[in-house]
């Protein structure tokens, strides 16, 4: 049993568990994992690995290797956290050490997020050689991995290796090794890839801190005015996204998925000036920061800077806005538009300042009023007729069933199998109480784990008889690639009674 390897510096917490599977030689993912959490349900992660406490049980007595130092030295976390709410982030920390990653990525808004994670783990191979050299091995760094970077801040263009970010087998992890590394040619950057590149880097090292959306708010204004880029109150998003855009160029935003539409009022640039409701990618606040102080940019004390700032209340506990007296003409004013137009009519027909006026100062009435003057919708028919389309998939799945009924030697036949070959949408699965027929199919075709294994005995079986064989234990679970761990009952009495028939058989034949 080997021990959990050290992690390298700004080793992923995905490489390490990759390394400790190399060292100890074991070719199954979840005994892999078994032997070393106890459980065979551990996730590969690659931005945002869960369990830490229990992977920093592995370093007892090293005070280096903290379950919390784990979290920031060897994972992407601190590319989001002083992004979000400093809630958010402090519950997503929390779900990480003790187990909880699925759900840290839907947390933390990177399941959504406009900027996409890779496709493929990339590497830089200058850096390779540098780590040969100076480790006799490979690892997998963090800031490769990090959405957007596509440069080393050192060596130029990164690459994509052949192992995916979100691989079809959730329990592997894939060591970095020649065979994942296929040939292809660096392509040449701007030199401000590599200072973005740079900058993610000191953002993984700054301490923590905590930012509030209200903060975030304030600066993005203060920046602004500062710059001269304002109307009075007003932001001069034309400005903005003239610098942006004269700094990175129309086709680097689009090469890294974050092309500016002007023409678009909710923008993700113009919404990143303006009050923060939601939070924002590293990326997109590095982008415009990186446009704005170019070479200048010190992004660890921007973010003490930032956390620093005043904001008038806590978040969530704004004050309402003070009471005005009534204006009735505005009331009437709002009446006669409503009258005409109808309530959303009246806002895109030249009323949308005084909606706004009024809801700011006149809400109740204004809520109490819409609501009495809300035309009931019409009710339309249903766009899918689902009796036709239940119809339509029961007949392509029992065309299916028909051809594979003599076959032995097909995969598991799942609810998913079935509907990947018949071209049918996996996310009609989700609708299978409008889909009766199928689901009656479904209930009687699909295997169970104990349905399948003894297919895989009897196919075993036949092919011992192929070859003129005897019914062996160990030759039978080899051939129906079964191990003793994962053997369900049912079929380990399958396999028993097999075997004890054929050996009755032989002395049967011995005794005549």
């Amino acid at each position: 049993m080997f021990d959990l390897p050290i992690p390298y510096r700004d080793e992923l917490i995905y490489s390490v568990i990759a390394r400790y599977g190399v060292y100890s030689l074991e070719l199954s993912p979840k005994q892999l994992l078994y032997n070393l959490l106890g459980s065979k349900t551990f996730v590969a992660a690659v931005a945002l690995q869960g369990h830490l406490q229990l992977l920093a049980s592995h370093y007892q007595g090293n005070a280096k290797l903290t379950a919390e130092k784990l979290l920031k030295q060897y994972t992407l976390y601190p590319l989001y956290a002083p992004f979000v709410h400093p809630v958010i982030a402090q519950r997503v920390k929390s779900d990480l050490l003790s187990g909880n990653g699925c759900s840290a990525e839907l947390q933390l808004g990177k399941a959504a997020s406009v900027v996409k994670s890779p496709v493929y783990l990339k590497y830089c191979p200058r850096c390779l050689a540098m780590q040969l050299d100076k480790y006799k091995e490979w690892y997998w760094h963090r800031l490769w991995q990090a959405p957007g970077v596509v440069s080393c801040p050192v060596h130029g263009s990164l690459m994509q290796s052949a192992v995916h970010v979100h691989s079809l087998h959730k329990h592997v992890f894939s060591a970095l090794n020649p065979s994942v590394l296929p040939a292809a040619v660096a392509e040449q950057l701007p030199d401000k890839f590599q200072r973005l590149a740079g900058n993610t880097q000191v953002l993984l090292d700054a301490p923590e801190v905590d930012i509030y959306p209200e903060q975030w708010s304030a600066f993005y204004r203060a920046l602004a005015t500062r710059l001269g880029l304002n109307h009075g109150k007003h932001i001069d998003h034309t400005g903005v996204s003239h610098i942006v855009h004269k700094y990175w160029g129309a086709l680097g935003l689009s090469w890294l998925g974050l092309s500016i539409d002007d023409g678009v009022d909710s923008n993700w640039l113009k919404t990143l000036f303006r009050k923060h409701r939601k939070a924002f990618s590293y990326l997109q606040h590095l982008l415009v920061l990186q446009a704005f102080f170019d070479e200048h940019l010190d992004i660890a004390g921007l973010l003490t800077d930032v956390s620093k700032m005043d904001y008038s209340q806590e978040p969530g506990n704004q004050p309402a806005a003070p009471p005005h007296t009534v204006e009735l003409a505005k009331r009437q004013n709002w009446q006669h538009a409503v009258a005409r137009f109808g309530v959303k009519g009246a806002r895109q027909s030249g009323f949308a300042d005084l909606y706004i006026w009024l809801y700011r100062h006149d809400k109740s009435w204004l809520m109490a009023f819409n609501q009495a003057h809300t035309k009931q919708g019409i009710r339309r028919k249903p766009k899918v007729d689902w009796c036709e389309r239940d119809l339509a998939y029961v007949k392509r799945l029992i065309r299916l069933r028909n051809t594979l009924e003599l076959s032995l030697e097909v995969p598991r036949l799942t609810k998913n199998w079935y509907f990947l070959h018949v071209n049918i949408p996996l996310s009609q699965i989700k609708q299978l109480e409008k889909l009766p027929l199928c689901k009656l199919f479904f209930n009687k075709y699909c295997e169970t784990i104990e349905e399948y294994q003894c297919r895989r005995i009897a196919v075993a079986c036949i092919n011992c008889v192929r070859h003129h064989h005897d019914y062996r234990s160990w030759r039978i679970q080899r051939l129906a690639r079964l191990s003793k761990d994962r053997i369900r009952p049912i079929t380990a009495e399958l396999l028993g009674s097999v075997v004890t028939n054929e050996a009755n058989e032989q002395i049967q034949k011995s005794t005549r």
